[in-house]
């Protein structure tokens, strides 16, 4: 469906108040990994990639789920699935990375509407003060100290190579700041231990998002390995409880990284392939939904996507259905001759 012919339709459906009847009373065989990063204003980001979301949009997001969906924790999710019980419509919230701004902007505002959430920690990064080296990429071009084909050409060399290789590429540009904007500080700041332990104290999920945030698509199988146990230990450590949940960075995975985080003992990882979970998903590249920043846009999406499940939960249950006795007679009738 065409963007702008879905945004008529989704404004419509929101501001009458359809879409919020048809998301209460809709039913979808399946539950939404919503994927945010965070949640700060005026992020120095080019437009197109910024991953982060506004405070007031994210409030009034979280505030139309409150509405319309049961927000569960994706651990909860897992537990589901392991014991293969039927999975119901529900929403489940993400965050990649591990940035400050989930602490001081998103949590508050959760933990306010009482709804669950979990986080991905890039481990090397907490407690260090320094910011991941895509980021350190994306203030240096805002500051005008590199140019958009060289901001553009370090980004892909940072996504796509191991790290250690990849460090070296952006290594003669990187220029950590000393004196940066607040709104750089907002955007790019990480997390500290402390903050990761008071979140877990008032119920968030923490899970591994490696240490270094690595591709783990083409990373050596032995640098996998110490990412995904290194992160694990870290968090176990100073959350005080196992940590079961897994996101590969940039959604990229690989059978080997998929296998080794199995072997690390994670029970669930998550990609960045775009769907709804549901019981048939493989638990070690769940889909998860990005966000839209209209609330129209935000609400209609998720709405569109329950739709599209509830009618193949439909379709399959007519496929399964068994036929009428008289019907089954005609059939053997017919086949016997």
């Amino acid at each position: 469906m065409k963007r702008w012919i879905k945004s008529v339709i989704f404004f419509c459906l929101y501001y009458s108040g359809v879409e919020w009847l048809l998301a209460r009373m809709l039913p979808a065989k399946a539950v939404a990994v919503l994927m945010y990063h965070g949640v700060c204003d005026r992020a120095p980001i080019p437009a197109h990639i910024n991953f982060h979301v506004s405070r007031d949009v994210f409030e009034q997001q979280m505030r139309a789920l409150k509405r319309s969906y049961r927000v569960l924790p994706l651990s909860d999710v897992v537990d589901s699935v392991n014991r293969g019980k039927p999975l119901e419509k529900a929403v489940v919230l993400t965050f990649d990375d591990g940035y400050k701004n989930n602490a001081r902007y998103a949590a508050p505002v959760l933990n306010r509407l009482g709804l669950p959430f979990s986080v991905f920690v890039a481990t090397a990064y907490v407690n260090d003060g320094c910011w991941m080296p895509l980021n350190e990429v994306y203030w240096m071009w805002s500051e005008g100290e590199i140019s958009w084909d060289e901001m553009s050409s370090l980004r892909e060399g940072l996504r796509n190579k191991p790290a250690a290789e990849a460090l070296k590429i952006v290594g003669p540009k990187r220029k950590p700041p000393k004196v940066v904007s607040i709104a750089a500080a907002e955007s790019f700041a990480m997390l500290s231990w402390e903050e990761v332990r008071e979140m877990a104290g008032n119920g968030a999920e923490f899970g591994s998002h490696t240490h270094s945030h690595c591709n783990m698509a083409i990373e050596g199988e032995a640098q996998q390995r110490q990412e995904l146990q290194l992160s694990k230990e870290l968090l176990e450590k100073h959350v005080g409880s196992p940590v079961r949940l897994f996101a590969y960075p940039y959604g990229y995975l690989s059978d080997i990284s998929r296998a080794n985080v199995i072997e690390a003992g994670y029970e669930c990882a998550l990609s960045t392939d775009y769907g709804l979970v549901t019981n048939c998903s493989d638990r070690f590249a769940m889909p998860r939904l990005g966000h839209q920043r209209k609330i129209w846009m935000f609400t209609g999406e998720l709405l569109y996507q329950f739709c599209k499940q509830a009618a193949k939960d439909s379709w399959a249950g007519l496929v399964r259905r068994p036929l009428p006795e008289s019907a089954l007679r005609k059939r053997t009738k017919e086949r016997n001759g």
